[in-house]
């Protein structure tokens, strides 16, 4: 549960996670409750934690549980997973490296990631709806989720958050961002140049994504065929599955991505030379107290 759920650090297990949440819907005086979390998704690539849910659901035969899932073109979503790594942190390769290898299949392969709640819950309980961008202005989202509930978005007394509790981190900054989380990771003592750019390469795990090797083309090709098995399981969501097709995932710009790599480099180079410099500052100013300290001693004498 630790490796599927980002920042997850409690002892307790799932099925004690679960077992208190069903107790709460049992005792509660509504007859419905809403659970969400993107890393829903990621079941799919942790077949541990699917026969886990498989365990959890045996436990509430009383509860009748239904999927939604809002999905957005390839893409999008692929942007906006790499867009999410850098800002919680994790230490994360330049887009193509990371698409290519640490972002996991699920995130363009739809099928793949819905496969485990067709299976455990069935087609006619899987809810598909389109995450169109922009969805958020107008309460247009909102509207949409409600409409599955049949339920009208109410007129009074709605109160919204006046900030994003989760802001996309702008394009143009989230490669400076990403390049100063990796180039600071490291806590060893400042190397040789050519160590520290080592170092930094393998933190970036440059890829040739060559014609012959186009490994983006494997991932359009796996998107796509995720996309034609879940519309034949979905026919009711396969005209905006159908869309999505042509907003496949694609590598950056070659010229971009080597300009963001070069960028990196110098970067590394000024951290390191910062922190030398600061290193030496203090030296020279401890140096420079004892010596204070000893003329003036000289003066009382």
């Amino acid at each position: 549960m630790q490796t599927l759920m980002h920042g997850y650090n409690k002892p307790d297990t799932p099925q004690q996670q679960w077992a208190a949440l069903f107790d709460e819907l049992r005792n509660s005086k509504k007859s419905r409750m809403i659970v969400s979390t993107e890393e829903f998704m990621r079941l799919g690539n942790f077949p541990k934690a699917v026969e886990q849910l498989k365990q959890v659901v045996a436990m509430a035969p009383d509860i009748d549980f239904k999927v939604i899932a809002y999905l957005r073109a390839p893409e999008y979503h692929l942007r906006s997973w790499y867009n999410q790594l850098v800002k919680m942190g994790i230490p994360t390769p330049a887009f193509n490296a990371a698409a290519a290898g640490a972002i996991e299949p699920i995130h363009y392969d739809y099928a793949l990631a819905l496969q485990p709640w067709i299976d455990l819950f069935g087609a006619d309980a899987v809810t598909l709806r389109h995450y169109a961008e922009g969805g958020r202005q107008s309460n247009r989202l909102l509207q949409d989720f409600l409409s599955i509930f049949e339920i009208r978005e109410p007129l009074r007394n709605l109160k919204f958050r006046s900030k994003d509790p989760n802001p996309r981190m702008d394009d143009d900054v989230i490669e400076l961002v990403r390049i100063l989380q990796n180039t600071g990771a490291p806590r060893h003592v400042i190397e040789t140049a050519a160590e520290r750019i080592k170092t930094y390469r393998d933190l970036e795990q440059t890829t040739d994504f060559s014609p012959a090797n186009d490994g983006f083309e494997v991932m359009r090709q796996q998107a796509v065929s995720g996309l034609e098995q879940l519309a034949r399981q979905a026919p009711g969501f396969s005209e905006t599955l159908s869309q999505f097709q042509s907003s496949l995932p694609q590598p950056d710009d070659a010229t971009a991505a080597e300009g963001w790599h070069i960028v990196g480099l110098v970067l590394n180079e000024l951290q390191a030379l910062r922190k030398t410099t600061l290193r030496q500052n203090k030296i020279l100013a401890q140096r420079l107290d004892a010596l204070e300290a000893l003329q003036t001693q000289e003066k009382l004498r």
